[in-house]
């Protein structure tokens, strides 16, 4: 196929996929949580990325789009339980750090994808009791790029789960801004909730910034990067919470599709997956209209 392109760096496998014109790709690297590294759209970088934590496996990549499964958020003391049972759980889930197989590529009349697959085993069992497929989609057209999880309870009980996606942007923090439809936000960092209706910018002049806006209404978001590069990110309503994260001086903004919060498994706050039912969940990034 001649939208694809296989490389290997650092012994890590590197799958580019073109868009139909080849003026937008985006790279890959499917053993290592199936992350997106590089995101172009239309000659526009769009990601951030600290290549010496893609290429070191034992520290977590900073940097791509970390895919956030079977939990998104902090987990206390590193301990959740499932089926009545303690198990070990990073925050964020085991998938980052998991292994996926190239299930097939997409080649739509306008767009050109792969889908990858990740599937219980005895590593995922360590920290997840339950019997699933989950399948990452990517799909590119010059002016977007979507992602579509699909997750299948392949088990005989009821699976509890809520998972997300970590896109770091870079960009200009002096010229970032963020426009969203929202009536509460969640201070991680300071532990309080913010008055929205006093809220202005956020401050990046702070070490670290951490804001859960929860129940986010629209499906829409639009984001500055800088003068030059405005996006919106789209998504459905299983991704309810938006998170936006980021550390002082590093040029980068996360802005987090999410379906729960941090700890929200402590509250109960899970989708839960029937034997044999099937999920799909969807955002995508799009360039703005100028």
């Amino acid at each position: 196929m001649e939208f694809v392109e296989k490389s290997f760096e650092n012994g890590l496998e590197l799958v580019k996929i073109y868009s139909k014109t080849k003026n937008s790709y985006f790279t890959v690297a499917p053993e290592r949580g199936a992350i997106v590294v590089l995101l172009n759209l239309s000659g526009k970088e769009i990601l951030y990325l600290n290549e010496a934590t893609l290429f070191d496996r034992t520290k977590n990549i900073r940097g791509g789009i970390p895919v956030l499964f079977p939990i998104c958020g902090r987990v206390v003391d590193g301990k959740i339980f499932f089926k009545g049972q303690e198990f070990e759980m990073k925050n964020h889930g085991f998938a980052r750090d998991s292994s996926f197989n190239i299930a097939g590529y997409i080649d739509m009349p306008d767009k050109n994808g792969i889908v990858l697959r990740l599937s219980s085993s005895e590593f995922t069992k360590r920290f997840y009791p339950y019997d699933f497929e989950l399948l990452i989609q990517y799909l590119l057209s010059d002016e977007m790029f979507e992602v579509k999880m699909i997750v299948k309870n392949e088990d005989s009980s009821i699976m509890p789960f809520y998972a997300g996606f970590h896109p770091y942007f870079l960009c200009n923090k002096d010229e970032f801004t963020l426009k969203l439809e929202c009536e509460k936000c969640f201070d991680d960092v300071e532990k309080r909730f913010i008055n929205l209706q006093d809220f202005k910018e956020i401050d990046f002049s702070k070490p670290e910034v951490n804001l859960d806006f929860l129940d986010v209404g629209s499906s829409e978001v639009e984001i500055t990067l800088d003068r030059d590069k405005k996006i919106v990110l789209l998504k459905d309503e299983n991704f309810k919470n938006i998170v936006v994260w980021s550390l002082k001086d590093f040029d980068f903004v996360c802005v987090e599709p999410w379906m729960g919060e941090h700890e929200g498994y402590i509250n109960n706050k899970f989708y839960y997956l029937e034997p044999g039912a099937i999920f799909e969940g969807w955002f995508a990034i799009k360039l703005a209209n100028e």
